[in-house]
Parts: structure tokens; C-alpha cells; sequence
């Protein structure tokens, strides 16, 4: 392997570019290889909270994929992008700005003859609010850490898949945003994205006592296994969640626990494609729980190997994810490991 990283093995391809600029316009010339979206997102880089907030964007009828781009510029190449993708437009739409980005990209954009749509308020509570405002409040509510990004991560990919919102929290508050949305919601199912670490049991007291339908956490001992139970998880009541558990050909998007915009970005292929959950590894290794449910979901050939198979996109370089954990994630996916133990 080459020092950034085997890009590919038999059951996984790595995005792997220089920044998560970069990242994000591979992912998207990968989504968009033979066809343009209704839109494009762009979302402030420097913010982890704006690019979550942004994902349910992606989701129809606006069909985009998220790019990034610093508050006051964007660079050449996420320039470039724009304009190779050749949004179509939905209702005339070609570029959604979402927060904390100067209203000098606005302008450069519509210099160029591209029409935008920005959805910013003073900070990303409120931004995350007029997102929700702009969707028409979708009934499907997640409510993640805006303090400690780990265990929102998975959030990103079924915000994505679904069209259903982010909402914040801080660990020992609902912030009035929040709240808002979630009163505003009629019959809200409202799905807390982490263990009490992140968001205390008062918080989920708080919700609950709110005009809501339904509450429940998805939770886990750590954010590998927040993210494993996100991809078993099915909701007792409503459409919501992957319920990953059969034992079937799956893919997945891996992505990195140091790199929250990877998740942001890459949860495009959660939109179309495979429609995969995402599950989080750290860089020199594949956590156990997520190896163990990998493994659970797999089928298991009893003669010669045949389709479905697994497949796993790996976003994110050698910084962030080592190839050591890529083999890991290849090992684990294979289903030739039970052929050739036979």
C-alpha cells in the first residue's frame, strides 16, 4: 500500500483526497458520475453542527449532494464543482447555503448566474430550527450533542436516507430552538442520538414531557456502538430506522470518529446507491462491536459464494482512517472468510 492508503480492496473503496473539501467533491462526482442534481448544498466547513444540520437537504426532491466551503470563500476546486455538476434547479434552486457562510459567496455565486437559497439564523440552533421550518417539520425528529459530535455521527446518514431533521442539545439543556421545533411538530416521534453522556436523562425528561407522540433513545457505551445500534435499530411506532439485522448482502459507509464532516458528506450515499447507515471506527482499528455486527449481518455461503455480497465505502485518508483498519473492514466483510475456512 502506498502511503495514503489501498483506495481499493475486493469489498471496499476509499475516498481518500487531500481535506474534507476534497472529500466532499469525490463523493459527489462518484453519486453524480452520470447524472446532476436538483441542487447543491454548501455548507460551512469550519462547523461540524451547520454540515448535520444540512443533511436531511440531500434528501428528495432536492437530490443534492453537500460540498464545503470556508465562511467568507470558496476554493477553486469546490467552485469547479459546482458548475461540473450542473444542478438542474428545484424550484429554480440551484445552490442551498446553509449557516454560517458571508453573504460575499451569495454574491459570487449569483455573479455567475447561479440562483440561491440561504437557511442561516444568528447560530445553529436557530439555523437547525429554519431548516426544520423549511422542510414543513418533519414528523421524524433527532436530537444529537452540539457539544460532543461522536455519538451524533450515524445521524447524518438516515437525515439523509429520509429527509428527517437534526435537531441540538447540550448535555443539561433543550435549547429554546429545539423545544420549538418539537412543539411546532404535530405528532412528533422524537429519537435521542446518544448514551446520557452527551444528553442527560433531564434532557430526555424535558422532551418528554413536551406535546410529543413518542420518545425513544438510541444509545451506546461508546460511538462505535451508538452507530452499530443505529444500523439494528427499527422504531415501534412510524417509519424509522435501518433495521440492518438480517443476515443479507449490506453495504456500509465507514467513517472516521476524528472527522464529523466525513460523515456529513459521505452520508450522500445513504441518499442513493446502496442507501447505506454509517458506522464510525477510529483510525488504527476496527472497534469489536462494529467488527461483531458486521459479521452477524453477512450471509454465511454454505457452498460456493454467491451474490448478495458486502460492500463498504471507506471515507477519508490514512490521517483518519489507517490502512491497517481498511483490511480490518475488508476482513470483516468478506464472506470468501467462511468459504475458505471450510
Amino acid at each position: 500500500m502506498n502511503s495514503l492508503g489501498s483506495k481499493i480492496t475486493l469489498n471496499t473503496t476509499r475516498i481518500c483526497s487531500s481535506n474534507i473539501f476534497q472529500n466532499a467533491i469525490e463523493i459527489s462526482g462518484i453519486v453524480y458520475a452520470d447524472k446532476s442534481p436538483n441542487a447543491i448544498i454548501l455548507a460551512n466547513g469550519d462547523l461540524y453542527q451547520d454540515s448535520f444540520i444540512a443533511t436531511p437537504l440531500i434528501h428528495f426532491p432536492r437530490n443534492a449532494p453537500i460540498l464545503f466551503s470556508h465562511m467568507d470563500s470558496i476554493d477553486q476546486d469546490t467552485f469547479a464543482q459546482i458548475f461540473k455538476l450542473k444542478p438542474k434547479g428545484i424550484n429554480g434552486i440551484q445552490v442551498f447555503i446553509v449557516g454560517g457562510i458571508s453573504y460575499t459567496v451569495d454574491q459570487l455565486l449569483m455573479s455567475y448566474g447561479l440562483k440561491t437559497f440561504r437557511i442561516s439564523g444568528t447560530n445553529f440552533y436557530e439555523t437547525s430550527a429554519k431548516i426544520a421550518r423549511y422542510l414543513d417539520y418533519p414528523k421524524n425528529i433527532m436530537i444529537v450533542s452540539s457539544e460532543d459530535y461522536r455519538e451524533g455521527l450515524p445521524a447524518c446518514a438516515w437525515a439523509a436516507h429520509m429527509g428527517d431533521v437534526i435537531l441540538f442539545a447540550t448535555k443539561e439543556l433543550l435549547p429554546t430552538y429545539t423545544r420549538n421545533v418539537i412543539n411546532a411538530t404535530k405528532d412528533a416521534h422524537v429519537f435521542i442520538i446518544g448514551s446520557t453522556n452527551t444528553i442527560s436523562e433531564v434532557v430526555e425528561q424535558e422532551i418528554r414531557r413536551l406535546n410529543v407522540k413518542f420518545v425513544d433513545r438510541i444509545s451506546g457505551n461508546t460511538p462505535y456502538e451508538v452507530a452499530v445500534n443505529f444500523a439494528k435499530y427499527k422504531s415501534p411506532v412510524g417509519d424509522f430506522g435501518w433495521n440492518r439485522t438480517e443476515k443479507e448482502g449490506h453495504t456500509f459507509t465507514f467513517t472516521s470518529i476524528l472527522s464529523p464532516f466525513d460523515s456529513a458528506s459521505g452520508s450522500l450515499f445513504a441518499h442513493l446507491g446502496k442507501h447505506t447507515p454509517i458506522l464510525v471506527v477510529s483510525r488504527d482499528r476496527l472497534p469489536n462491536v462494529t467488527k461483531n455486527y458486521i459479521e452477524s449481518v453477512k450471509p454465511e455461503p454454505k457452498s460456493e459464494p454467491h451474490p448478495p455480497f458486502m460492500h463498504g465505502w471507506v471515507v477519508g485518508c490514512e490521517n483518519v482512517i489507517s490502512s491497517k483498519t481498511q483490511l480490518e473492514i475488508e476482513k470483516a466483510l468478506s464472506i470468501d472468510e467462511f468459504h475458505m475456512g471450510m
